[in-house]
């Protein structure tokens, strides 16, 4: 790569990043405390990008108390990514005192290379041309090993929204940040990738710079899919599912009577209250067919029943031993069958009828339709 070439992209990486950092604090339908964190990691990686690029010409020499500085940067980037990923899942989330534990490693290691950040400009020059310390290696490793965690972190928390999701909503295809999960897995295929290759495969000139670079995009990629992203109510959400802890989520299928019996220990609803409520909800689906709307809400048919939002989805967990996700798409599914059998809707395409019983998508429909009948819809129609 030519000194030009390198100068443009630090051009490009700084417009990207200012014109990023804007719209998101101007966003009107943001939740600003997840924009705030996204925006701070944009300026540090940018930040960490253009001293990687800055560190590959000459101009470093002109720059010399830039060299190092960029170096604790990974240790504060992972740890905004995992309470980003917090704060975009957590009702009325908000910064404790107890987790200032996790600035410790960026906190020790910039301690400990304050002596470089203080010394003259002559010994920051000598640097520049020396050989890589083993610091940087060892550093490098515990960022590595610290990002894999917090990486599985954040897939719990993203794990656990979604299993609150299905608790409130009947349609998550806008909701359940699919997106940030695969972006957050490329990102750290990427350093991953770049880490296996430093370590232990030959060193070439465009690995100071290539990886950042695929990183940096990540990170803007996960600015722009946050733009996109619709405001999730969180007022529609349940007061035990606020409660519950997001980093330690129940799997998908642990809904065992014993694990409802745990989780609803403390409730004062009776068996005869449960059974009672479970028959008023099933006749109410079956007479109102409220399931036909796609931006039905756990709150709409509590609202409508007189039933605590809380206790209604108690009903649903421990009566039907599903949640109201799988009880209103099952009942789709079932008018779904009907209607692809029916003669007089015969004109109707498949993804007619998807909208008509209450699906965004009709990929959403037919993974849907194939988990309840091992068919697609298709398939069905056909048989």
């Amino acid at each position: 790569m030519t000194s030009t070439l390198y100068i443009g992209l630090l051009i490009a990486t700084l417009l990207q990043s200012t014109l990023l950092i804007v719209a998101l604090l101007t966003s009107k339908k943001r939740n600003a405390t997840a924009n705030y964190l996204l925006c701070g990691i944009i300026a540090l990686f940018s930040y960490y990008a253009l001293i990687k690029i800055l560190c590959s010409t000459e101009l470093i020499n002109n720059f010399p108390n830039f060299t190092q500085s960029y170096r604790p940067l990974p240790f504060l980037i992972w740890i905004l990514l995992y309470y980003y990923t917090r704060a975009m899942t957590t009702p009325g989330f908000f910064f404790q005192a107890r987790d200032s534990v996790h600035l410790v490693p960026a906190v020790m290691y910039t301690l400990y290379l304050t002596p470089y950040f203080l010394s003259d400009t002559a010994t920051k020059l000598q640097t520049i041309s020396t050989p890589i310390p083993l610091h940087y290696y060892l550093a490098v490793i515990l960022q590595t090993v610290l990002l894999l965690y917090y990486l599985r972190l954040s897939f719990n928390v993203l794990q656990a929204h979604e299993q609150r999701l299905k608790t409130n909503f009947s349609n998550l295809e806008k909701l359940k940040l699919a997106w940030l999960k695969y972006l957050l897995l490329a990102f750290g295929f990427i350093w991953g990738a770049a880490f296996i290759k430093a370590f232990f495969l030959a060193p070439s000139a465009a690995d100071f710079v290539i990886p950042p670079i695929l990183l940096c995009l990540i990170i803007y990629g996960i600015g722009f899919a946050a733009l996109k992203q619709p405001v999730i109510f969180f007022n529609t959400f349940t007061e035990k599912d606020r409660q519950a802890p997001l980093t330690s989520p129940l799997p998908p299928e642990n809904n065992s009577q014993q694990a409802q019996t745990i989780k609803y220990k403390s409730s004062g609803l009776t068996e005869e209250d449960i059974a009672s409520y479970k028959e008023r909800l099933l006749q109410y689906l079956e007479r109102e067919k409220k399931y036909l709307n796609s931006d039905l809400c756990l709150k709409d048919i509590a609202k409508d029943l007189h039933i605590p939002s809380h206790q209604l989805s108690q009903v649903i967990n421990t009566g039907t031993n599903g949640n109201f996700y799988d009880l209103i798409n099952s009942y789709r599914i079932q008018e779904a069958k009907q209607q692809l059998t029916d003669p007089i809707e015969q004109g109707l395409s498949i993804l007619d009828i998807a909208y008509k019983v209450g699906f965004n998508s009709k990929s959403a429909f037919n993974n849907a339709f194939k988990r309840y009948t091992n068919m697609t819809p298709t398939q069905y129609k056909n048989s």
